[in-house]
């Protein structure tokens, strides 16, 4: 079994997008945990390549979530007066 850990480090208020957009998926249930209180997302799977691409795959959710935070901040900021 391996357990990997991720840990969001960030603001408070991308923390909520995050933990309120990231849900797990039914084939991933099994091996996957979100602790909200502690900001981390924590998957134990029974192999290694199980564990990487579960992984990968909240990472990029993860990334993309904060990737449009981002471009719509910006967005607001050029548009505003």
């Amino acid at each position: 079994m391996i357990e990997i850990k991720i840990l969001i480090n960030s603001t408070e208020e991308e923390r909520q997008l995050i933990f309120n957009s990231v849900l797990p998926e039914n084939i991933d249930t099994k091996y996957i945990r979100i602790d909200k209180e502690n900001s981390k997302i924590i998957i134990k799977a029974p192999t290694i390549s199980r564990g990487r691409a579960i992984m990968n795959s909240y990472i990029s959710w993860i990334y993309t979530i904060l990737e449009t935070i981002k471009r719509v901040n910006k967005d607001d900021r050029e548009n505003s007066p």
